[in-house]
């Protein structure tokens, strides 16, 4: 008994994760977090340089032209370059606005209270949080005690619309449209985990129901009297 009660609340996305067990099946995810987090790199944030370029000059990157530069003077740069020039000292990341202590409490507040409506969020806003909490992450917000926070509220964030998306999907019980509004990268990489893991189930389902059919038929052939 003990057995099935633990079954029954099992997880979907450890049922159907990489790391499943015997009685799952093991699936790669879609889309690595690395590579999630490679996309991520060219979401535009705000840092605050403390350096400037001669006359006034940008930079010129594959991606675009960035700047111009000015001590004190707030300026947009895509994540991955922030972060380079973070870690030669060169400027101070902004929080973007979504981050803050209070806007991350107002969209927990609100997931808790509407559980069929995602919150809009940065579609990489997982990756986003994960790469700021590993590049100097005081400066960004303020201190240990507001990071810490931030960190806590994006992460119960993150725990509750997970909740969501699979109390959903357990209620999945024949052919239906599914819309899903707001959903994030990482999200939308679980779900598609999760459905073909399901599709792969009826895939071995319709297998075996069509062999049991025709061993029937056969066995139903050789017993007809002659």
């Amino acid at each position: 008994m003990a057995t099935s009660s633990t079954a029954s609340t099992r997880s979907l996305l450890s049922y159907y994760g990489p790391r499943a067990g015997p009685d799952g099946l093991k699936l790669g995810m879609p889309v690595t977090p690395e590579e999630l987090e490679f996309f991520a790199e060219q979401e535009m944030v705000t840092i605050i340089p403390n350096f400037s370029l001669e006359s006034g000059e940008t930079l010129f990157c594959i991606g675009g032209n960035y700047g111009p530069f000015q001590p004190n003077m707030p300026t947009h740069v895509p994540l991955w370059l922030a972060i380079m020039l973070l870690r030669r000292h060169k400027c101070r990341i902004q929080a973007p606005d979504w981050m803050l202590p209070d806007n991350l409490q107002a969209v927990f507040d609100e997931e808790k209270a509407v559980p069929m409506v995602f919150q809009p969020l940065p579609f990489y806003y997982v990756e986003i949080a994960q790469a700021l909490y590993r590049n100097d992450p005081s400066s960004t917000f303020g201190g240990e005690e507001e990071y810490a926070r931030v960190r806590h509220l994006v992460e119960a964030i993150r725990k509750v619309r997970y909740s969501k998306i699979e109390a959903g999907l357990r209620k999945v019980g024949g052919p239906i449209t599914v819309k899903l509004n707001n959903l994030a990268a990482a999200e939308c990489n679980m779900i598609r985990l999760l459905f073909k893991g399901t599709l792969d189930h009826f895939y071995e389902l319709g297998k075996n129901n069509k062999a049991w059919t025709e061993a029937a038929v056969t066995n139903a052939s050789m017993s007809l009297p002659m």
